[in-house]
């Protein structure tokens, strides 16, 4: 278990995370460390016929069957002082067990496809009924390639941390009640109940990703997880994030995806 440390984490940046549900942690690691791990990556999918030089190869937008690769030492950089630290930071000293890996590989291809909002895969991966602050946990995603705009970032509801912490202490789910019937509840609540209903794509964008809008005193609006190489993106575990419908650029992007709850890691995890 780890100590905290006094957080080297800047107070407007978790003023960021308290508001928002995240913060972005530039060059947490090396450029050079990133594309080392993406060196390790390219060479795993060359065995089943991807060609990092070939893009008519790129015909699984979501290559899976890589956690073999979790314990190869060139991922141990993820876990560098600035990232300790602003987990630290978000945790508000709560003590939390280091990893022994940084997670799940999320890669996603270019597919061609025409970008906008996704109405399905909305979703959390802690507690829905957890903590708002300090929170139960964080979710870290190692980001290993640049990534633009509408090129295949993590979607997220910025600020729903609040929102789904908020709909749980006025709609108290039953006794047992499990993840599926959870996120059911959370369609109910009028602003998810539009993002989770499919229409027209632009109007979709226009609303949920372009402006801002105040529900019930909270901002929330849809962004993209966009990176560069070796950042790290710190989320509240209570916050709704869904991966992109469509990647319409011309690189794949890679990250590691790890689940950071406080406590024991083998009382929580499932990776």
């Amino acid at each position: 278990m780890l100590s905290p440390q006094v957080s080297q984490l800047p107070q407007p940046a978790l003023e960021h995370f308290q508001t928002y549900g995240w913060i972005r942690i530039r060059a947490a690691f090396t450029t050079e460390d990133a594309a080392a791990m993406c060196d390790v990556i390219w060479g795993a999918l060359a065995k089943a016929g991807i060609d990092r030089n070939d893009s008519s190869t790129w015909t699984k937008a979501r290559p899976d069957h890589l956690q073999y690769l979790k314990s190869d030492p060139v991922f141990h950089a993820i876990g560098s002082a600035r990232t300790i630290s602003a987990i630290d930071g978000v945790l508000e000293g709560q003590s939390w067990e280091r990893p022994r890996d940084w997670g799940a590989f999320f890669l996603q291809f270019p597919t061609g496809h025409k970008w906008d909002v996704p109405s399905s895969g909305w979703h959390l991966d802690g507690d829905y009924t957890g903590r708002l602050s300090p929170p139960c946990g964080v979710k870290v995603h190692a980001m290993l390639t640049d990534v633009g705009p509408h090129c295949g970032g993590m979607n997220i509801v910025s600020g729903s941390h609040r929102l789904v912490h908020r709909w749980f202490l006025e709609n108290p789910p039953a006794p047992g009640a499990r993840g599926v019937q959870l996120r059911k509840s959370l369609q109910r609540h009028p602003y998810l109940r539009d993002l989770f209903t499919a229409g027209d794509g632009g109007a979709r964008i226009a609303r949920f990703h372009e402006r801002v809008e105040e529900v019930d005193g909270i901002p929330l609006q849809v962004a993209e997880n966009t990176a560069s190489a070796g950042d790290v993106i710190v989320m509240h575990s209570l916050l709704l994030h869904a991966p992109p419908a469509a990647h319409p650029g011309t690189h794949p992007r890679f990250l590691l995806n790890k689940d950071i709850h406080v406590g024991a890691w083998w009382e929580h995890s499932s990776l």
